[in-house]
């Protein structure tokens, strides 16, 4: 093998090796303590590459590891972020700590049905009628929690958890509010009315497909960004900036006197001539 030819060869060996070294945890180390600290040096580096895959491959090996680092590479990617004055890497870092900060997120109970408000009228105890809060089901979403359950188009569900819906507000309403206050992998129990039956289903919910919780990690990563900005000092908390804006004293204040003449407010100087 000529020196040409083994020179190309271990560059292309040390190039592979950079770029799936950074993930090798020291087997000495257990700890983000005790020599981690130094561990994603290089993929932060590759953040800013010439190469978009690299770029690609470096921000997903951030967020992978985040799975067993995630304050240590939050933090680090934090520090970079606020140091970098490169757009690219600025960008993937706070990609990288959105797909962090939302990827740890409960995940919210889904149950996967088209649905509509159908209040079903009875007769209260005193022969009047007065209608039921009810939520019907206008279609079951294939491979979701309800069609496992065996809900059906038509089905109305008059109880969740054995509790009836609030006459005060729209039941698909209440319906969502309440699965969504629960995680996936929590059990429902919906009493249902199924033509003239009486039906009652242990529901085990699912999760709230990819995608339907943007505004959520949205939110709770602009929560977090400011919580870091407060802690740095760089942002100030709403009542610290309401506390400033304040007068020390009402005293000081210049005394208000009702005008004695009307006050005419200036004219627009598009009308005027």
């Amino acid at each position: 093998m000529s020196y040409c030819t083994h020179s190309v060869l271990t560059g292309l060996v040390t190039g592979l090796m950079l770029l799936a070294s950074p993930l090798q945890a020291d087997n000495k180390s257990n700890t983000p303590h005790e020599g981690n600290q130094e561990q994603f040096k290089t993929l932060f580096a590759q953040l800013g590459s010439d190469s978009f895959p690299i770029r690609q491959v470096a921000q997903q090996k951030l967020q992978e590891a985040a799975g067993k680092n995630r304050e240590l590479i939050l933090e680090q990617s934090l520090n970079r972020y606020f140091e970098s004055n490169d757009p690219e890497v600025r960008y993937r870092l706070r990609s990288a700590m959105f797909g962090i900060v939302g990827s740890s997120l409960r995940k919210e109970g889904f149950i996967g049905i088209r649905m509509m408000d159908a209040p079903i009228p009875f007769l209260n105890n005193r022969g009047n009628a007065q209608p039921e809060r009810a939520v019907q089901i206008l279609s079951v979403l294939p491979d979701t929690a309800a069609s496992r359950a065996g809900l059906r188009l038509g089905d109305k569900i008059i109880r969740l958890d054995g509790k009836p819906f609030d006459n005060n507000a729209p039941a698909y309403f209440e319906l969502s509010k309440y699965i969504r206050s629960k995680s996936s992998g929590d059990t429902v129990k919906l009493s249902l009315k199924r033509g003239i039956e009486d039906v009652e289903i242990d529901l085990v919910l699912g999760a709230r497909p990819e995608g339907m919780d943007e505004n959520r990690k949205a939110e709770a990563f602009s929560e977090w960004m400011d919580e870091q900005k407060i802690a740095r000092g760089i942002l100030k908390r709403e009542n610290e900036q309401a506390d400033n804006q304040q007068p020390k004293s009402s005293q000081n204040l210049p005394e208000f006197r009702r005008p004695s003449i009307q006050i005419v407010p200036d004219q627009d100087p598009k009308k005027q001539k």
